[in-house]
């Protein structure tokens, strides 16, 4: 019997040893036949500017100074692309193990993951897989996999160190980049709710208590570690600035020309009259879209980094210095402050306008998280969603499905929640939705083994098993 259980962990780790090797093999595939992508942010980054939050300039930074200034963006790739690799393992070995899943359905895990790779290098514009990027989401994509995994493993495992690992992996995120605060959110909604009626009420709120406490803690700490990096780098213990670039271009999409009058700092006032008059001349406002909320939302695409890149970029720093802010970083603050104004004194009054950017970019949003935007996949993106929805509602009423339709409902939520926050705040374009893509297809083969399969699976190998004692 010994024997047999060692030749079963044997085979055990080495079949992990072939899935992860595969994994690299695949991701390091795109580093070699598609190589580095820059995009129109990587400078920033590269140049560690004070918009940007600080881990990825710093990982930038350091291999800068291991590989040199001309050299260093194709280490940083396979760096990226490795830690993609692992993520996906890591993913894929945990629901396998946790959900006793057949290895058909496990290689069906891992192709979603590699077929959202295909999706990204072949039928987006960007024509890149994002850990191949020069651009936080290099980084965040992946290690977001590892946070979804982590959370998934706190709640249904009951599982402590998963949710703390969870939440210093958060804080990292945080500081990478500020849309991964959803993070937050995905935490503490995940224990509200699916740890009910799993733990005694005692047990159940001292569990909320201290996630909300490890929150706090998680937020501080990233708030201080932006502040610190920019202490060392600038001199000053300030936040990042263009904060209030996330609220701003929404802001100055959906107002007319007359709202300059709403604007009571004579600066920023000034400052919302040369903006218009580029917008205008770019046909970056709603008032050019065509065709309902669907032309809504593809002119607002069309132009969200028409008006955020090449307008207010710079315009409203380089109107800081004519005011008088002759350093690089007053000059940046002072641009924030200017956007704060206009956003404070434009959005309450085109708040009209402004759901309707919304709802579109909500809708947007959602096609982009499970599928790419066109007539025939936005049907199958909806259809996608009911049918999740539907296996969903029958794992929840099934006792021994729980864990299953808790692991869907975290998706689901962290999926919503990025929809409906990046909505608010910026835009939703499909780089800001891969996140939840492939957790959102695993999450659904999931659901569906458990009611449909599962039960065929064990009685095969109860069959498989009674057939070797037999023999």
């Amino acid at each position: 019997m010994k024997k047999e259980t060692d030749k079963n962990n044997m085979i055990s780790t080495r079949t992990r040893i072939i899935e992860i090797s595969v994994c690299v093999l695949f991701y390091m595939f795109f580093c070699v036949a598609f190589g580095v992508y820059i995009g129109a942010d990587s400078k920033g980054y590269m140049e560690m500017i004070a918009a940007r939050e600080p881990v990825y300039p710093l990982l930038l930074a350091l291999f800068r100074m291991i590989f040199g200034k001309d050299s260093y963006l194709f280490p940083v790739i396979i760096f990226q692309n490795l830690i993609q690799a692992g993520a996906v393992f890591f993913c894929v070995d945990y629901l396998r193990t946790r959900f006793r899943l057949p290895e058909y359905i496990t290689i069906m895990m891992y192709a979603v993951n590699f077929g959202v790779a295909f999706l990204c290098q072949f039928a987006s514009e960007r024509g890149a897989i994002f850990s191949s990027n020069i651009m936080t989401e290099g980084i965040t994509v992946s290690l977001w996999l590892v946070f979804m995994t982590l959370v998934i493993k706190g709640i249904i495992d009951d599982n402590g160190k998963a949710l703390f690992l969870a939440l210093i992996l958060e804080t990292v995120l945080m500081d990478t980049r500020k849309q991964m605060a959803v993070g937050y959110i995905v935490i503490f909604f995940s224990v509200l709710l699916c740890r009910i009626g799993r733990d005694k009420p005692g047990r159940y709120f001292a569990k909320l208590g201290l996630v909300t406490a490890g929150i706090i803690l998680s937020v501080a700490t990233a708030v201080c570690g932006t502040r610190l990096y920019n202490l060392v780098l600038r001199g000053e213990f300030v936040q990042n600035v263009r904060d209030m670039n996330l609220v701003l271009t929404t802001s100055l999409y959906v107002a007319d020309k007359e709202d300059d009058r709403l604007i009571e700092d004579a600066d920023a006032r000034e400052l919302f009259q040369r903006t218009y008059e580029l917008l205008e001349e770019t046909e970056s406002n709603y008032r050019f879209a065509e065709g309902g909320l669907a032309g809504l939302e593809a002119h607002y695409e069309e132009h969200y980094d028409v008006i955020t890149i090449e307008i207010t970029k710079n315009l409203f720093e380089d109107f800081a210095r004519e005011k008088g802010f002759t350093d690089e970083l007053d000059a940046a603050i002072e641009a924030d402050r200017l956007s704060g104004v206009m956003v404070k004194s434009l959005l309450k009054d085109n708040l009209g306008t402004y759901a309707k950017v919304y709802i579109s970019s909500v809708i947007n949003g959602l096609v982009n998280t499970v599928a790419h935007r066109s007539r025939i996949l936005d049907l199958f993106a909806y259809c996608a969603y009911g049918i999740y929805i539907v296996l969903f509602i029958i794992c929840r009423f099934k006792k021994k499905k729980r864990d299953a339709a808790d692991a869907a409902l975290i998706v689901l939520g962290a999926l919503a929640v990025n929809v409906g926050v990046t909505a608010a705040l910026i835009f939703c374009q499909s780089r800001y939705m891969v996140y939840n893509m492939a957790l959102f297809y695993m999450a659904g083969i999931i659901m569906f083994y458990e009611i449909f399969l599962h039960h065929k699976t064990a009685e095969t190998s109860a069959l498989s098993a009674g057939e070797s004692v037999g023999e």
